[in-house]
């Protein structure tokens, strides 16, 4: 075992035991949304200290597969999210597995592709499928017997496979759904597979020939920009302002080699490699694709007003969906005043423009949704096993911040 993994092992309880005598010490950890909840402390404190394991140590993390994950692991704490879904765990090709298959699909039917997060060198990790799972079983009666869900099982770098590896699996699978007069695809992505998904749309630009174009988007911390310039972490950014509030650091994602093992030999300049690291950047590079551009279209889009991804994420959605706040709203302190035009944003049927939902999390952290929103399936359980309907009203709307937000847009769009 290398030594990276061995370091983090042994630092683990060590991070727990100080983070426990914080909270009841000192009042918790660092972040602000956190610091009274010691399960989300503890969880944040993992999380930082397991992305600082080192890319290729990485895969001692999480040593497992998708499928043994999904069929084995996930049902042992929450089969009963799994009960009665529909094709729960069946493989669908080389690249892909149905967290729900719908029965007799039709062609207008939704099909969500979920890709996951974790920086393309981390495996997926219970909470993100238990997340997700959770959400679908909040949908409407009528949208859920409707709605299917792909699971992306994209290769790590971590076992030594670079983008655009992975862009090409996901154009595989999407391809396949094509060819079967699938024609209402949903790409939903977090961090990384926030990124993939965004990607693949200027992906889609460059072949020569017809394409259809994902239906909507569902973006949850997407990594838009790969590489954070040394401009980047100065006094009034994200990445320095959220530096001890968030899981992620600049440090992460600053190191030159570590960047090349994701990207290998791709341009980090490139719409398709770094979508948001393109200079100069233009509407026009996103005003042509559909998925963008076209009221018959939706883009969701939910970050942290505490995470390091901010300025990145609201200058890329400046460019290609026209989202008006970046540089004209100062963060950090906007919680204390809660200007819902600051935190929430909503476009329906502009002319030539995609409908557009936009939320700022007040205080929240990067991926918040699939990484401390996950407890929402205990509710959710309990109600499957006495037989009834969980409602968005039955989950408190900050604590589920996301959750809540995203059942909404989904019950309203697939």
């Amino acid at each position: 075992m290398a030594l990276g993994i061995i370091k983090t092992l042994l630092r683990l309880p060590i991070d727990i035991i100080i983070t426990i005598l914080r909270y009841y010490l000192l009042g918790g950890v660092r972040s602000r949304r956190y610091r009274n909840s010691l399960i989300n402390s503890i969880k944040l404190r993992v999380f930082r200290t397991s992305l600082n394991t080192g890319i290729m140590d990485s895969k001692y993390l999480g040593p497992y597969s998708n499928s043994f994950l999904i069929r084995r692991i996930v049902p042992l704490f929450a089969s009963l999210l799994m009960k009665g879904v529909p094709g729960y765990g069946e493989k669908y090709d080389d690249n892909s597995i149905w967290l729900a298959k719908l029965p007799n699909r039709k062609p207008g039917d939704p099909v969500i592709i979920y890709s996951h997060g974790g920086g393309y060198f981390i495996q997926t990790m219970p909470s993100q499928i238990v997340s997700l799972m959770s959400l679908y079983h909040l949908l409407d009666d009528e949208k859920r017997q409707k709605t299917s869900i792909l699971f992306l099982d994209y290769k790590l770098v971590s076992h030594g496979y670079s983008f655009p590896t992975q862009l090409n699996q996901l154009h595989d699978t999407y391809s396949k759904l094509v060819s079967q007069d699938r024609n209402n695809i949903i790409l939903m992505g977090d961090s990384a597979g926030g990124h993939l998904s965004v990607a693949y749309t200027q992906f889609l630009k460059t072949l020569d020939q017809t394409v259809v174009y994902p239906k909507q988007l569902v973006l949850v911390s997407p990594w838009v920009k790969l590489n954070p310039l040394p401009g980047d972490m100065v006094q009034g950014k994200s990445w320095f302002d959220n530096q001890h509030y968030d899981l992620i650091h600049h440090s992460t994602f600053a190191r030159f080699l570590d960047l090349c093992l994701i990207v290998g030999s791709e341009d980090l300049h490139s719409l398709v490699s770094s979508p948001g690291g393109k200079v100069p950047k233009l509407r026009s590079d996103w005003s042509d694709i559909p998925t963008y551009s076209d009221p018959d279209y939706s883009v969701f889009i939910v970050l942290g007003e505490d995470e390091s991804f901010r300025d990145d994420i609201l200058e890329w959605a400046k460019y290609s969906v026209d989202l008006p706040w970046y540089l004209k709203v100062k963060y950090g302190d906007l919680h204390k005043f809660l200007e819902k035009e600051h935190y929430e944003f909503e476009r329906k049927y502009v002319a030539d423009q995609a409908n557009l939902t936009v939320f700022v999390e007040p205080l929240g952290v990067h991926d918040a949704f699939f990484f401390f929103e996950d407890s929402a399936s205990s509710q959710i359980s309990k109600n499957i096993k006495a037989a009834k309907q969980t409602i968005l009203k039955d989950l408190d709307e900050k604590e589920y911040f996301t959750m809540v937000r995203l059942t909404r847009f989904l019950n309203e769009t697939l």
